[in-house]
């Protein structure tokens, strides 16, 4: 998982157009939200890739839904996501807080 993440956020953001203002850029919590959410996604594909050994994982339509649901478009995602990587100080923090909710819901899984 962790190698397929930063090359779908790379792809993603490659997706994204230039040129557009800042505003249109996630603000930190929406943007961290997004990013926790994709992660989820990724871990899903690693499992039905590997696990469940699906020969094809619908991954355009599992971002689809993220981003309809999020209410936000996959080329906001890109700029956004270039952003805040420009921001290594801010793109770490992002991170440590994504792990930190992902161990937090971990442990209050029923065992």
């Amino acid at each position: 998982m962790r190698t397929l993440l930063p090359i779908v956020l790379v792809l993603l953001s490659a997706c994204g157009g230039g040129g557009k203002a800042s505003t249109d850029v996630l603000d930190r919590e929406k943007f961290k939200e997004v990013l926790l959410e994709a992660t989820l996604i990724e871990a899903r594909i690693n499992h039905e890739l590997i696990v469940d050994h699906q020969s094809a994982v619908p991954t355009t339509q599992y971002y689809d839904d993220l981003f309809k649901e999020k209410g936000i478009t996959k080329e906001q995602f890109g700029r956004s996501f270039d952003h805040y990587a420009a921001r290594p100080l801010q793109m770490k923090a992002i991170y440590e807080e994504i792990l930190t909710e992902l161990s937090r819901r971990k442990d209050e899984q029923p065992r």
